[in-house]
């Protein structure tokens, strides 16, 4: 009898502070490395700064700048539909979560608080997932950003891309 109580309530203990990692995790701060220039319509300062440093890991081209590839998004969220702003939000939230990451790929940190080396390894094991979720999630920030950099005509020399044809009028 007394082993079993010794053993619920070390069994209640752990628990209680295995709860509490997660809390702790979930709540962990990230790095807002990137702030917006500009009033926010639909992402918050978090979920900018996780955004923009996904940008600035996808994206590697010259004169790229995630800040003003995140505005973008953001002003774009604006006019879409309520359940695919409430979707990126939750994705991004997830994204950046550091519980999330300690479940999935024993990453202790919120992404925005990573080394560029390990931003890249957290993305990659996103992308190769065996959960559809994640792969998924990968390639919707993947677009989301990489779309917001190639509509800027100012990049397009960069890529070697001349710009739209011109229609006769």
């Amino acid at each position: 009898m007394q082993t079993r109580r010794s053993f619920l309530k070390k069994g209640l203990i752990g628990g209680v502070l295995l709860a509490g990692a997660g809390i702790g995790l979930a709540k962990f701060p990230g790095r807002l490395t990137y702030k917006p220039r500009r009033p926010l319509r639909v992402l918050d300062e978090r979920e900018f700064a996780t955004l923009a440093a996904v940008a600035a890991r996808v994206i590697q081209a010259p004169r790229v700048d995630p800040v003003e590839i995140t505005h973008r998004a953001d002003e774009s969220l604006a006019v879409a539909l309520p359940e695919v702003r409430h979707d990126i939000k939750q994705l991004l939230t997830l994204f950046e979560n550091a519980l999330a990451g300690a479940l999935f790929d024993f990453r202790f940190k919120p992404f925005t608080r990573l080394e560029p080396a390990q931003q890249d390894a957290a993305l990659l094991k996103w992308r190769d997932s065996r959960i559809a979720v994640r792969r998924t999630g990968y390639v919707t920030l993947r677009k989301l950003t990489t779309g917001y950099f190639y509509c800027d005509p100012a990049v397009w020399s960069d890529i070697g891309y001349a710009g739209p044809p011109s229609l006769p009028t």
